[in-house]
């Protein structure tokens, strides 16, 4: 193999610390929805995901908010029977982050996207892009 072996081991271990959590928790919490990073915070899953250290090459942080996607039930007059609480989104919570990505990075193009952190109320995922022209 080689040395991103031990690194991705090494990434297992610091996640598994619950300290080291709580301080990715508190980072990420107060960013926006959309932030830009200088580095990936798992570089051993970035690699694996097609990322590259150099010009031309982005890692975002997506915040996405857990749960099924939810409509109001009528509450005047007569209800439908089939009114439809929950619907199934078609695509992922990945999916929906990179979409977001791409929403404020016009001229980027995405690579891939890894999962990074959870909470109660929402997910975080890193999304590696890189320039349309170097592609």
């Amino acid at each position: 193999m080689g040395s991103y072996k031990y690194v991705h081991a090494n990434e297992i271990a610091l996640y598994k610390n619950d300290e080291r959590k709580k301080e990715i928790l508190q980072e990420v919490r107060n960013q926006p929805i959309i932030q830009r990073i200088e580095r990936p915070t798992k570089i051993a899953k970035a690699k694996t995901v097609g990322y590259k250290a150099k010009q031309g090459y982005i890692v975002v942080r997506a915040r996405v908010s857990k749960g099924d996607f939810r409509r109001p039930r009528p509450n005047h007059a007569r209800r439908p029977s089939k009114s439809g609480l929950y619907y199934k989104l078609d695509i992922s919570k990945e999916e929906i982050a990179r979409n977001r990505a791409l929403k404020v990075y016009k001229n980027m193009q995405v690579i891939g996207s890894y999962f990074l952190i959870e909470d109660g109320k929402n997910k975080w995922f890193e999304v590696v892009m890189a320039d349309k022209n170097i592609i």
